[in-house]
């Protein structure tokens, strides 16, 4: 498959977002760390990755998804693989189906890379529909609809943390749940109990 489409950097010089200088300096990171190139753009702090994210989206027409709270049904995390959606860096989002074909939204943070688009088209057999995320929000919404841990936004003193003089036994029994749920590790659990 050919893409006339022009490259991402050309797009940003020509909106202004960068310079040209901007531009090289980000090719030769983006080469040095092998990484993606709007990645590198953020890295130097050329571009906030919000910003990015939000041209991206109108400049190729594409939605702009956030996964923070997102609940992702199982039924859209057994058509991609775990280790498919890390390699890659993404997640499905929605799948419906019009006039006989299956659509597979699919959040990501390189929707230009039509090879792994590709891959996942002919792996889930759904016509993929990319959709724009942040690469961090792509990686939390994979360990924790995964089965990996999300790190709690804010910290909390486990010693702190006591059950109730009213019920103990609820509180013993809510802990064995969130240690079931992998939402809090062994250690913790040890040391709420």
């Amino acid at each position: 498959m050919t893409d006339n489409r022009p490259k991402l950097g050309q797009m940003l010089v020509n909106a202004e977002l960068i310079d040209e200088l901007q531009l090289k300096s980000a090719l030769v990171h983006q080469q040095h760390w092998r990484c993606l190139f709007g990645a590198s753009l953020v890295k130097l702090g050329y571009v906030d990755e919000e910003e990015l994210l939000e041209f991206l989206a109108d400049a190729l027409n594409l939605l702009r998804v956030d996964l923070k709270w997102r609940a992702i049904p199982r039924e859209l995390l057994d058509l991609v693989p775990e280790d498919k959606a890390r390699e890659y860096h993404v997640i499905p989002v929605d799948r419906e189906v019009l006039h006989g074909t299956a659509y597979l939204l699919l959040a990501t943070c390189d929707p230009t890379n039509l090879a792994n688009l590709d891959d996942l088209a002919c792996l889930t057999g759904c016509e993929i529909r990319p959709a724009l995320a942040a690469e961090e929000e792509i990686r939390q919404a994979i360990d924790r609809c995964y089965g990996g841990r999300l790190e709690a936004p804010t910290t909390v003193d486990p010693g702190a943390i006591r059950p109730s003089a009213d019920d103990p036994d609820k509180f013993h029994k809510l802990l064995l749940l969130l240690l079931a749920k992998g939402l809090i590790s062994r250690s913790e659990y040890d040391l709420l109990k």
